[in-house]
């Protein structure tokens, strides 16, 4: 067997203007604090390569200033690309030919990856080998077919091929890849320089492998690195992702953090945020997908139309209805429009951040709403309004509507308004609303969140309804014209086709609750686990474990996101951890997590 290659080129001349940092060198764009360019050099010198050209051109200067002193005991030179503007990276390696003349991996300055796939490369005999991963949605760039003996027959670089459209079951190239020395000089050099001359400084050096796959003279291997980390850094997004992957488990929490969702876009199963993973079904999705030029390039309506599709729904006369962008529009609108409001926590940290002071806490550790208690406190504090969650998050515990309605009879006494969110309340008991009161309780204001319901989180819908006119008028003219995006409406106009799959959807939601509370029970690390009415699960930590060591754990060695409640208006709000339900497959891979974390934690702690 050769000996692995020592060599290593560095096509680091563009300007990654995609990237949006026209003062910047897109090589030196950070990757978990660390630039890719010196990530690249650390991962190239733990392979054993010894010899690196880099070929640059924007921010030349730059580049070679922050390699200076991080060479990782390498032999770094650098070729310089005078039109690195006008140019694309076939010009680029054509300027560093002369150092191709032995076994080298060449690779884009733009992609980061793990040490093992240069291995996997050089553990191939073929004449070339290129990092492959399979094509998924959101991938651009050179695609090519494989045999069943992993070798490449067929390539269709950048331009040669509709990739949204036929790439599904392909693969995409990660921009690494392994030249041999005879492969080098018989072919690749000779063809890459005809490239060059025959006027091709704007193509791709994939354009020569391409043509070396249909001349069939050389066997190049495509090694499927599907399973290793790696990511090409083409956007703001891609950076984004490649700072979660490579980033230590601490920098992941954070960065997930910073961005309050989004989770879809990196390999994580999401047990953090709270919605039903039943719904909506294909069918519906479908619709929307079919409508989606209509709905994305045209104005949507205005706010009577919205209250008519909604009416649809929930059941509740439009009069009654204020349509909004989430619940948390509805919020903050509250926010400048009430006063003395009074907040039974723990609940959504939306409501403290508007309605923070002062609070009615419910006591520990049953966290159980006493509605007795609430009004007393609330006269105590001389409140104008009571803002109760049912089923309460994090506590996942529902209210039952006769004592709701008993506490919006005594709030009545002083004119005072009740509050309910009910954003959970369909995966509690019946009924599943109060709105069939608000007629004959015009002081009942109903607040709901669809996103959890009807798992369309991004859509961003909510909606208020009371009897109260006023109120109700004060609401609409706190709400933009456009406050709902044309999505959105096409979602309203569509669902009242599928009430029979959402019923179906809740039944699901509630089986696999059910489940995950049983199992949960039965984990010794939890000294209590509340019975849940909602689609999650709150559970106090054994002494002396708490929440943030757990939920750092979990996502560290299972990829698994869940909820640490520490910044909750509750006692002991460290100890508690709040696990969002979804299908029974995750949900068992969930409690499965948690007894490994648990079986090792003594032995990480010492």
């Amino acid at each position: 067997m050769a000996p692995a290659p020592t060599r290593a080129v560095i096509l680091a001349a563009g300007r990654g203007l995609r990237l949006g940092l026209p003062c910047q060198s897109k090589v030196l764009a950070p990757v978990a604090g660390v630039p890719l360019l010196l990530r690249t050099l650390r991962t190239l010198a733990a392979a054993h390569v010894r010899t690196v050209v880099i070929v640059v051109g924007h921010r030349a200067e730059d580049v070679m200033a922050a390699v200076a002193g991080n060479e990782a005991g390498m032999r770094v030179m650098f070729v310089r690309s005078p039109r690195f503007a006008t140019t694309n990276n076939a010009y680029s390696l054509w300027l560093a030919r002369e150092w191709l003349t032995e076994d080298l991996f060449v690779l884009d300055g733009d992609v980061v990856f793990d040490a093992p796939i240069l291995a996997m490369l050089d553990a191939t005999t073929t004449a070339a080998a290129c990092g492959v991963a399979r094509w998924r949605a959101g991938l651009d760039g050179t695609v090519l077919e494989l045999t069943t003996e992993g070798l490449v027959s067929a390539m269709h670089p950048n331009g040669g091929l509709r990739v949204g459209e036929t790439a599904a079951g392909m693969f995409k190239t990660i921009n690494v890849h392994l030249l041999r020395r005879d492969y080098l000089e018989a072919e690749f050099v000779p063809l890459l320089s005809e490239l060059i001359a025959s006027g091709g400084e704007q193509s791709f050096y994939e354009e020569v492998l391409a043509r070396t796959v249909r001349r069939g003279r050389h066997r190049v291997a495509g090694v499927d690195c599907t399973g290793v980390a790696w990511q090409e850094v083409d956007d703001g997004t891609d950076l984004e992702i490649a700072s979660f992957v490579f980033g230590s488990a601490g920098q992941r929490q954070d960065l997930l953090a910073r961005q309050h969702g989004g989770y879809w876009r990196h390999p994580v199963t999401d047990h953090c945020l709270l919605t039903n993973p039943f719904f909506p079904p294909a069918d519906l999705l479908a619709e929307l997908a079919a409508g989606i030029f209509g709905a994305v390039t045209g104005y949507p309506v205005g706010q009577d139309r919205l209250r008519e599709l909604l009416s649809a729904v929930v059941g509740l006369p439009p009069a009654e209805l204020a349509v909004a962008n989430g619940a948390s529009e509805l919020i903050r609108a509250l926010g400048r429009i009430l006063t003395r409001v009074a907040l039974v926590v723990p609940c959504f940290g939306e409501y403290e951040a508007v309605f923070g002071e002062p609070p009615i806490t419910m006591p520990w550790p049953s966290l159980h709403v006493d509605v007795d208690q609430v009004y007393d406190e609330a006269m105590r504090l001389g409140a104008r309004a009571v803002i109760i969650e049912s089923p309460a998050n994090p506590t996942s515990r529902q209210v039952p509507a006769d004592d709701l309605l008993r506490l919006a009879a005594l709030l009545a006494r002083t004119s005072a308004r009740l509050i309910v969110d009910e954003s959970f309340a369909d995966f509690g008991a019946a009924p599943r609303t109060l709105g069939a009161h608000l007629a004959t309780n015009p002081n009942i204001v109903i607040i709901r969140s669809l996103s959890k319901a009807y798992g369309v989180a991004g859509l961003r819908l909510g909606y208020l309804a009371c009897a109260d006119e006023d109120l109700l008028g004060a609401v609409l003219a706190e709400l933009p014209i456009w406050n709902i995006n044309g999505l959105a409406e096409a979602f309203l106009r569509l669902l009242p086709r599928y009430g029979a799959a959402f019923d179906e959807s809740i039944a699901q939601v509630r089986a696999a609750r059910d489940e995950l509370y049983t199992m949960m029970c039965q984990r010794p690390c939890f000294a209590q686990v509340h019975r849940p009415d909602a689609n999650f699960v709150l559970a106090r930590l054994a002494d002396p474990l708490t929440a943030a060591e757990i939920a750092l754990a979990m996502l560290a060695r299972h990829g698994i996101m869940v909820k640490d409640c520490s910044g909750k208006s509750m006692p002991r709000a460290e100890s508690y951890l709040r696990l969002a339900s979804r299908t029974g497959a995750e949900n068992q891979r969930l409690v499965a997590a948690i007894d490994d974390i648990m079986a090792t934690l003594p032995e990480r702690r010492s």
